[in-house]
């Protein structure tokens, strides 16, 4: 009989082939631990009536891009879709989610979904997940996680908590160490200022709209928080397309729609 372990690899591997390619399973307590050592206004994940429970942060890197683009294609109607990419990226996640809740010692597991557009007592921080599990160095003064493969081009997408025993028993009793800084002072201060100068972009364009009804900065306001991630030289290789990185921070959809049709 398959174990829940392997269950979970499957699930794991159905998100890798959906562009969901990072998956990093991880305790909750860790993340529980380090919210409350570090004083952070966030409510704790669940542990589903144990001391801790097994979760997994589900994101991505580049390699969504595609995969959503290929989707997108089959839709009737694309550009009829509110946020396409929230979408796929649900639509994905919770038919895994189906699939592995429907494996073999799995049935009837208690689950919780977590999304980064919830607030109040869902709310969690998903950088602080990835701090916690090891996967990245997020730096303090310009909120940057850095992946040491991927450097700062990934996102994160999900985080599913399972109240399956087997799992948690599985993971190692104690936090993983934390990862070192990443960054180069060079990179440091280059990152300071491109922040400085995205805020400003940023605050230009909101002027802009009321002044003008229009968001006739969006393109420059993109260009200068695309810069901020451009300041790491690491995972630079791991850089989104231009078509991608636009469609990230504008969700312009004339943008995406020519990006399908080619």
């Amino acid at each position: 009989m398959a174990s829940p372990l392997a269950a979970l690899a499957e699930f794991e591997a159905i998100l890798v082939r959906s562009g969901l390619d990072i998956t990093q399973r991880f305790d909750t307590a860790w993340y529980n631990d380090y919210v409350s050592e570090e004083s952070l206004p966030l409510h704790p994940l669940p542990t589903c009536g144990r001391a801790s429970a097994m979760a997994i942060l589900i994101g991505n890197t580049s390699a969504l891009w595609p995969a959503f683009l290929a989707w997108l294609g089959t839709q009737p109607d694309p550009a009829g879709l509110a946020d396409p990419l929230d979408a796929y990226v649900g639509g994905v996640i919770h038919r895994a989610v189906e699939t592995l809740l429907a494996s073999p010692g799995m049935e009837g597991t208690e689950h919780h979904i977590y999304w980064p557009w919830e607030g109040g007592e869902r709310l969690v921080s998903m950088q602080r997940v990835a701090v916690a599990s090891g996967l990245c160095y997020l730096d303090s003064e310009t909120q940057l996680a850095i992946h040491p493969t991927f450097g700062a081009w990934h996102a994160y997408r999900a985080v599913l908590v399972l109240g399956t025993p087997a799992l948690a028993d599985a993971l190692a009793p104690s936090a993983p160490s934390r990862l070192p800084c990443l960054l180069s002072g060079a990179e440091k201060e280059a990152a300071r200022a491109a922040m400085s100068a995205a805020l400003r972009a940023s605050d230009e364009a909101d002027l802009c709209t009321q002044l003008h009804g229009a968001k006739g900065m969006e393109r420059d306001v993109r260009l200068a928080w695309a810069a901020l991630r451009d300041c790491v030289q690491l995972g630079a290789e791991h850089r989104y397309s231009e078509a991608q990185l636009v469609y990230h921070y504008t969700k312009d959809k004339a943008v995406l729609l020519q990006a399908m049709r080619s």
